[in-house]
């Protein structure tokens, strides 16, 4: 039977609990980027959090909490007073050019937002924690660790956060108020014929920092996803996290939640090594649960199916022994994956380099090196000789040191953490990890001969 609130030809297949294939490629708005819920209006059945996982919604039918029904999205209550449903999200690193939406109601049939707008606006003037702080409450928020779900902002929350909301605008720029995106638009009920809503924007040359999503009147959405350009600047680490400084590296733990901030790069500086610069991942010694090409992505990594990871090395010896002198394993047991920056460097311009071992908490290398070199033309060479004709022109750019579990390591060259590479160009990048291991992500940053951005 057809509900009387359900047009017959809408469809009535339960969604699936997992996503279709999405046309986009950049995502702006997901929590492994650092993007975050600075507020909203109510949380009771499920916290606007849920809007950014990039895993896909879920639907458990005998799951209950006290508040109702357990909903994999964003949920609130059937509104009775006046007005509507809304919160303010923070985009990921510095945001970008927002080029498209996608809206999934999956699993949401009965309790659907009806109608859904969506503003942006450019906050890049704001910097460090003014980029959060400026809505009331926005930091507790997100540090906070408290179960979100059946909890609502007061009268006098929704009205500081309305006059935030209206009086944020940086320096009086008028052309940077809230903007929409999206018009009110109607949506459609979470069945798997109607769950997926995509909207293409007109292109236009204007950076969105934060979104305001509007519900009209109220319900629940599964996910949102902005889709965009990210701005070049755009900090790759995560905007919440404590550092640790020494002279091979500075450290961030991905599991502490204190604010950190990297020194801005150079301007012109760009992630060469990006797969959206046309980097590419070449060669690998192992490739037992993961591909380099995974290292290049974008998007921090979502788990550890979506890295670079070898199998156990089968020549371990049964009992590990410390090199006195290095303070690491002696043993030159190793695997190894070679990448293709998108754009060649120009000579001594590598700046920065990211090794991140995001998610790998028990199965991270001990230690790993990075080297560099430049091959003018690879067209007529197989991926996997690259490594052995080119073994006499790889160069250091840093040499063995440790790693750790789950964390970011930095390695800057203002800070003589990168071995110089002055005179040299460098094309391809080749990691070594000891003995094995996996990584989430690695990061090249530097100038480049040829810089062009891959769109979406």
């Amino acid at each position: 039977m057809v509900s009387s609130h359900q047009n017959a030809n809408e469809g009535t297949t339960p969604a699936k609990n997992e996503s279709p294939p999405s046309p986009f490629t950049s995502h702006l708005s997901e929590l492994t980027i650092g993007a975050h819920v600075l507020f909203a209006t109510d949380d009771w059945f499920a916290a606007a959090e849920n809007l950014l996982h990039s895993t896909p919604p879920t639907f458990i039918p005998d799951l209950y909490c006290t508040e109702g029904k357990v909903m994999d999205g964003w949920e609130t209550r059937r509104r009775r007073l006046p007005g509507h449903d809304w919160c303010v999200i923070k985009l990921g690193g510095q945001g970008g050019i927002v080029q498209g939406i996608e809206i999934d109601t999956a699993h949401f049939t009965g309790n659907h937002v009806p109608g859904i707008s969506i503003q942006g606006i450019d906050l890049s003037a704001l910097k460090g924690t003014d980029s959060v702080s400026w809505m009331p409450g926005a930091l507790e928020r997100i540090v906070s660790s408290e179960e979100k779900r059946g909890i609502g902002a007061s009268l006098d929350q929704v009205a500081a956060a309305q006059k935030a909301c209206e009086g944020v605008v940086v320096g009086g720029d008028e052309d940077k108020k809230w903007r929409y995106l999206l018009e009110q638009t109607e949506l459609k009920p979470g069945y798997e014929e109607t769950r997926m809503h995509r909207f293409y924007l007109e292109y236009e040359d204007k950076v969105t920092t934060h979104v305001r999503v509007n519900y009209h009147p109220d319900g629940g959405v599964a996910r949102l996803k902005v889709w965009g350009i990210p701005s070049p600047s755009s900090p790759k680490p995560p905007l919440y996290s404590p550092a640790q400084t020494s002279h091979e590296c500075t450290v961030v733990p991905h599991s502490c939640s204190a604010l950190h901030f990297f020194p801005a790069l150079p301007t012109g500086c760009m992630e060469l090594s990006s797969s959206t610069m046309g980097g590419r991942g070449v060669h690998c010694s192992d490739r037992h649960y993961g591909i380099p090409s995974n290292l290049i992505q974008h998007m921090a990594g979502r788990d550890m199916g979506d890295g670079w990871e070898t199998a156990r090395h089968p020549d371990r010896p049964s009992i590990w022994v410390k090199n006195e002198e290095t303070g690491l394993l002696d043993s030159n047991l190793m695997d190894y994956c070679i990448l293709k920056l998108g754009s060649v460097s120009k000579e001594g311009g590598i700046c920065r380099i990211v090794l991140d071992t995001r998610h790998f908490r028990g199965n991270y290398p001990e230690s790993a090196k990075v080297e560099g070199c430049y091959i003018i033309n690879d067209a007529h060479i197989p991926d996997h000789e690259i490594e052995e004709q080119y073994k006499e022109s790889w160069f250091t750019l840093i040499p063995r040191s440790r790693l750790g579990p789950d964390s970011l390591h930095v390695y800057d060259a203002d800070l003589d953490q990168i071995e110089s590479c002055e005179g040299r160009k460098v094309s391809h990048v080749k990691v070594t990890i000891y003995p094995d291991g996996g990584l989430s992500r690695v990061r090249v940053y530097g100038f480049g001969d040829d810089v062009c951005y891959s769109r979406l």
